[in-house]
């Protein structure tokens, strides 16, 4: 198992293992190490960041290491995670890395690393830098070349047009809007692409403040959002994460739509005009069977992964698929982009109130959600779930009655000894006994004894 990466790069509390500069900078030698093998090898990586305070710690500690291992750095500066992917594609570079905790507090950090095509890393590749890392394999072992730090001022520009150009029509400049950038990354390039289309834009949070970043607003905190849309009356409300991958909406009755109402929106518009490749989109195993359910009525297929949006990707890859996402609002729509893009995903779901002339509110009516139950059971041990009989009797007793109608979700927490409990189906007091009797089982095998 991975000592330093997790489901989306590395990532915690700055200053505190695995969110070191020391590990920055081994990340840097090593991973310019592992590049140095390629016979193409350009000798040239790309760095961008988000507001956080702690971002030019790492940004130097990782830049410092890149050039020992004699590649050169070029900095980008404040910017979303997908132009960081879109930047590497353009420079033509070995590999891009964003630092990043996403949609995390102000005071943690991380790094994202992105290959020479733009895509995210895979397990087996992450594997590889990690033990590269840990052996300490990078030492003392380039002794006469040294790569440079340089700064590309264009980069900015470069994502603006790249983003706008992701739609094509004309645009009914009447529509409104209030854009909420989460004192984030979004903060460097929202409102000159939203501007730039709509006549009445209205920018909250919209400061790079690496100390507020995420607090009490953008996408994991939508109240700000929705009290200013319906105080100026906008037609929509868009809010991004801290590094802009991820994207959340607000119609202008002041109602949350996630990325399961966005892939639904989406995925039927372009089922409806013959443009979803093998009429299929791809969620992972959070997103709500009402999705699958929307998508079917159209004349469509859901295909679901693990929860990432890097499996989403791989899959969509495989498979030669243009959309899938995640309930979280990860959106990806391949032909314009390699990873989750929250301002490319906005222009989508605008395109589709444009091409359709429908208000938000009328477009999301397309899916109608289960009803889910979540538990969680505090457990002293992690222990395989097909070692206790009466758990997995129990549990395939309630697949065997959800049937098609329902759904279950049991799985360990990655990061805490808790189990998960998530059933969905038709009947909410049907499934909240179903749930309980399943962490009353667990609980009876290995909860926590004080409870």
């Amino acid at each position: 198992m991975n000592k330093l990466f997790g489901t989306d790069g590395i990532r915690g509390r700055a200053n505190k293992f695995p969110m070191t500069v020391d590990i920055a900078q081994a990340l840097g030698i090593s991973v310019s190490k592992i590049l140095s093998k390629k016979r193409d090898a350009r000798k040239k990586v790309v760095i961008g960041k988000d507001t956080r305070t702690s971002g030019d710690m790492f940004e130097a500690a990782l830049s410092s290491g890149i050039c020992a291992g004699g590649f050169d750095a070029i900095l980008l500066g404040i910017l979303p995670t997908p132009a960081v992917a879109y930047i590497t594609q353009l420079l033509d570079a070995d590999a891009g890395f964003m630092i990043s905790a996403s949609h995390n507090p102000p005071q943690d950090n991380g790094i994202k690393i992105f290959s020479s095509d733009g895509y995210k890393l895979s397990d087996q590749l992450e594997s590889e830098i990690e033990s590269y890392l840990l052996a300490k394999s990078w030492e003392n072992d380039n002794l006469d070349n040294y790569g440079k730090i340089l700064h590309y001022a264009d980069a900015h520009q470069q994502y603006i047009n790249y983003v706008k150009g992701t739609v094509t029509d004309s645009w009914s400049n009447e529509l409104s809007l209030v854009v909420d950038c989460a004192n984030g990354a979004a903060s460097t390039v929202a409102k000159p692409i939203f501007e730039s289309l709509f006549n009445s834009v209205t920018m909250i949070h919209e400061f790079a403040d690496g100390k507020s970043i995420n607090k009490n607003c953008g996408a994991m905190d939508t109240h700000s959002l929705q009290e200013t849309v319906l105080a100026k009356n906008a037609d929509i409300g868009i809010a991004f994460d801290g590094d802009a991958d991820r994207l959340v909406l607000c119609d202008h009755k002041g109602e949350i739509l996630n990325g399961d109402h966005i892939l639904a929106i989406c995925g039927r518009f372009l089922l409806e005009n013959n443009n979803l490749p093998q009429n299929t989109i791809v969620a992972t195993q959070y997103s709500n069977m009402g999705l699958d359910e929307a998508i079917r009525l159209s004349g469509g297929n859901v295909i679901r992964v693990l929860n990432g949006d890097r499996y989403v990707i791989e899959k969509m890859r495989e498979k030669n698929l243009m959309l899938g996402g995640e309930a979280s609002g990860h959106l990806i729509f391949k032909q314009f982009s390699t990873t989750g893009d929250g301002l490319v995903a906005a222009l989508q779901v605008l395109d589709v109130m444009h091409q359709t002339k429908s208000k938000l509110a009328q477009l999301k009516q397309c899916i109608s959600f289960y009803p889910q139950v979540i538990q969680n059971v505090a457990v002293r041990e992690k222990k395989d779930f097909q070692t206790m009989p009466s758990v997995m009797k129990i549990i395939n007793q309630v697949n065997e009655k959800l049937a098609e109608k329902g759904r279950t979700l049991i799985r360990y927490s990655g990061t805490e000894n808790k189990v998960r409990i998530m059933i969905e189906g038709k009947n909410h007091q049907e499934i909240k006994k179903f749930a309980d009797a399943i962490a009353q089982e667990i609980q009876i095998y290995i909860g926590l004894l004080d409870q």
